[in-house]
């Protein structure tokens, strides 16, 4: 089991568990989008959060985390 200390994601006031993704394939379409760039990290994760709320979604899937590209303009 992870430690939430261990994601760098809490040090950028991003409110999120492990528990929140439906699977690993959305956290590594997460991190190939982003390249591990904090700024866009924290955007991602923004819109991530007003894609879920407006759908009313409690699980971050690999389709969420594609429209939040989408809607950003973010090269794939």
């Amino acid at each position: 089991m992870f430690i939430k200390s261990e994601y760098k994601w809490a040090d950028l006031g991003i409110d999120i568990e492990l528990e929140d993704f439906s699977d690993y394939e959305a956290i590594t379409t997460i991190i190939k989008i982003t390249k591990g760039n904090f700024r866009l990290i924290h955007r991602l994760f923004a819109q991530i959060d007003r894609i879920l709320r407006i759908n009313q979604m409690d699980k971050i899937t690999v389709e969420v985390v594609e429209e939040t590209r989408d809607s950003l303009v973010i090269g794939i």
